[in-house]
């Protein structure tokens, strides 16, 4: 198997019989034989979603720091599902397969033995009860997100994402694990030129913590990273909102109403607009009239105010920025910019839809360097981006509480460096609960430095709600 990118990889440790069949049936063994008889009493999906099971011990992962494995009864699989069609890669869970023998040895011998063989899914389950006694499983919840990870496309991806957008991915959450009522999201943002993969260090370490593997429930927003940065906004808000409302239509799940975003670079910038009343000052950024008096219809009125006129959404009530451009990166320069415009393909439709009545309005004023041709987030993210100056004086809603983490590479100290690409000064917001700085360039997002921080946050989050049956806090 090869080794991509990061080096987030498989290996075969030499012995390629991988592949586990969990069926029932007789099986002879070396004294007798046996009657097996096959379950999944916790597994939470159709086995026929599945493609196959591998042992996970057969494989080496190389890449990821830490390897999420837990010594007990049982063996750890990798359960892999069949190929998506949509997102175009072969998913895997993690499972452990348990033997459960009842029989004493004569039993065996003389052929009358019957054992249950039990498939449990150890996000949902660690341990078993044998006999009267509670018994570890051994679990690897590690393995199967190498396995996700040596598929070329998943590394191919961002760059089809940032460059051919209408050839890769819709927008969407991702939900790494299924829904369980009670446990909070938290949703990880990338940014650009990036995908989901680049989480992939800090979840596999996050998920390591017993506490937030409990209580957590770890989402992931995928979009199409060239896009307008309002646009993307638009597309992040909307789909959390349908996601929790698929969820939980009624609204019983406080769990859910208590959501952490954390979002890397635009991703960050993402993330404030998820939990900023932007009121008008977007759109005043634009144009000096009010939005009723504009030449527009009433239909694109209702669509500037999707993009520009923002409420914080009523679900999110933590949001961690990570090498944030909020008053733009000295990356997005004009070279940058126009070779971006060059090698980029936005969508047809989307450049209808927007350039034909906001980028040509008389009632639109535009800095010239973008006047006239659909921006990409490379432009929105320049430091004379009309939006940011404006969003990064905004604060968010009161119910909100918001931390930074700041990568300065090499020596300096705020207020002065930068980690390459966004400087200290754009990267620091007043008023958040707290800033922490990174020795790191821009990609901090997988040093260990930076996930502790985003554990930190997180159990400080987890002290202010309430765990499930119990009382609420007061």
């Amino acid at each position: 198997l090869y080794n991509y990118g990061l080096g987030l990889a498989l290996g075969d440790q030499g012995d390629t019989n991988a592949v586990v069949h969990l069926e029932s049936g007789r099986r002879r063994l070396p004294v007798g034989e046996i009657e097996l008889h096959f379950s999944s009493p916790d597994f939470p999906w159709p086995l026929d979603q599945f493609d196959q099971f591998l042992a996970a011990d057969k494989f080496r992962v190389r890449g990821i720091s830490v390897r999420n494995r837990a010594s007990g009864m049982g063996t750890p699989l990798i359960a892999v599902r069949k190929l998506d069609p949509e997102l175009r890669y072969q998913g895997a869970v993690p499972a452990t397969v348990f033997l459960r023998v009842t029989n004493t040895l004569a039993e065996v011998a003389s052929g009358q033995a019957a054992a249950a063989l039990e498939l449990y899914y150890p996000f949902n389950q660690t341990q078993i009860t044998v006999g009267a006694a509670p018994v570890p499983l051994e679990t690897d919840i590690t393995a199967p997100s190498a396995y996700i990870l040596n598929q070329s496309f998943v590394w191919r991806l961002q760059r089809l994402q940032f460059f051919s957008p209408e050839l890769g991915l819709r927008s969407q959450v991702l939900m790494s694990q299924p829904y369980r009522p009670g446990r909070v999201p938290v949703v990880f943002v990338h940014g650009t030129f990036s995908s989901p993969i680049w989480w992939a260090e800090m979840v596999n370490t996050l998920n390591a913590d017993p506490v937030l593997r409990e209580r957590c429930q770890i989402w992931l927003f995928l979009y199409r990273s060239s896009n307008p940065v309002m646009l993307s906004a638009s597309e992040l808000r909307a789909e959390l909102t349908a996601t929790v409302q698929k969820l939980d239509p009624a609204g019983k799940d406080a769990a859910l109403q208590q959501m952490v975003v954390i979002g890397h670079s635009q991703g960050g910038v993402l993330t404030k607009l998820t939990a900023t009343d932007t009121g008008d000052h977007l759109w005043r950024a634009l144009s000096d009239k009010p939005l009723e008096e504009t030449d527009f219809t009433e239909a694109q009125r209702a669509l500037v105010r999707s993009l520009l006129f923002l409420k914080p959404l009523p679900f999110v009530t933590r949001v961690v920025y990570i090498s944030t451009p909020h008053r733009g990166s000295y990356m997005a320069g004009a070279l940058v910019r126009t070779l971006v415009h060059k090698l980029v393909s936005l969508p047809e439709a989307m450049f209808k839809q927007s350039t034909d009545f906001i980028l040509q309005s008389k009632d639109v004023k535009l800095p010239v360097k973008f006047r006239g041709k659909m921006p990409t987030s490379v432009d929105g993210q320049s430091t004379g981006s009309p939006f940011l100056s404006k969003l990064a004086d905004l604060p968010v809603a009161p119910t909100v509480k918001a931390h930074s983490i700041i990568a300065i590479k090499g020596e300096d100290h705020p207020p002065a460096g930068g980690d390459g690409v966004v400087k200290y000064t754009s990267a620091h917001l007043d008023g958040v609960e707290s800033e922490f700085i990174v020795n790191c360039g821009h990609s901090c997002q997988d040093q260990p430095p930076t996930i502790e921080e985003v554990r930190r946050i997180l159990h400080e989050h987890l002290k202010t709600v309430p765990a499930p049956g119990t009382l609420p806090l007061r």
